[in-house]
């Protein structure tokens, strides 16, 4: 019985523990295409720490499940920025955004009106 009781606050605890390191945030990336969103996605994913990333082209919004005992969500927005998206935070250098194809240009305004 009291094997039980201590099996039961233990599971409890662990329950209790993980759920809170899960954080679900939206980020502002900037980005035209769907090129950008399977670059921006699967890089995201690829990164330890972040559980879900779904990023819409229409908004310019990425929703991203992440454990913060992992990855901070400053490293979430440096890590964007690396791949040649900005974010609010942080502003990819022109090394980074100079490796994106040209239809994934989204400083340009040409690029951005042939998008829409």
């Amino acid at each position: 019985m009291k094997f039980n009781f201590i099996l039961t606050l233990f599971v409890l605890f662990v329950t209790t523990n993980s759920t809170s390191q899960t954080k679900s945030e939206f980020i502002f990336v900037d980005g035209v295409c769907g090129m950008c969103e399977k670059r921006i996605e699967s890089n995201c994913l690829a990164t330890k720490g972040i559980k879900l990333a779904d990023w819409n082209k229409e908004n310019r919004m990425l929703k991203i499940i992440y454990n913060e005992k992992k990855i901070s969500l400053e490293d979430i927005h440096k890590k964007i920025a690396s791949i040649g998206h900005d974010t609010k935070l942080e502003t990819a250098n022109e090394e980074a955004y100079g490796k994106l194809a040209m239809c994934c240009k989204y400083r340009d305004e040409e690029v951005v009106k042939n998008h829409k």
